[in-house]
């Protein structure tokens, strides 16, 4: 899992139906957590893989800490993001899926986040 730094993440507040069409939430203020974040597997793009006419995927990250995050699509929420500035992506990064890890000797969760096109 590797080393925990501090990260920053960008919550934003639940999302509304107004006429029938979404509208985002508001940013939230951001705030820091403890995780590590490593780049994701094959695996993981392979089941992130949207459809041909979805959103495409150029760079993901796993997330491994014990704070729990917003994930895009749960509930009225959009998902928490994750400010990550280092190389090869830098930029804002969706959280979209969890695994807890919830075993008793180092419970933490396992997030996967997507790369945020600007």
């Amino acid at each position: 899992m590797g080393f925990r730094r501090p990260q920053t993440i960008r919550p934003r507040a639940g999302g509304q139906y107004v006429k029938g069409r979404w509208v985002e939430g508001a940013d939230a203020v951001p705030y820091t957590i403890q995780a590590s974040v490593q780049p994701a597997r094959l695996s993981d793009y392979d089941m992130l893989q949207p459809n041909a006419e979805g959103r495409r995927i150029t760079a993901a990250v796993r997330i491994y800490t014990t704070a729990v995050l917003n994930v895009a699509g749960q509930d009225d929420q959009n998902g928490d993001r994750l400010v990550w500035n280092r190389a090869p992506h830098p930029g804002d990064y969706l959280v979209v899926a969890v695994a807890p890890w919830q075993s008793g000797v180092i419970s933490h969760y396992r997030y996967l986040a997507v790369l945020l096109a600007n």
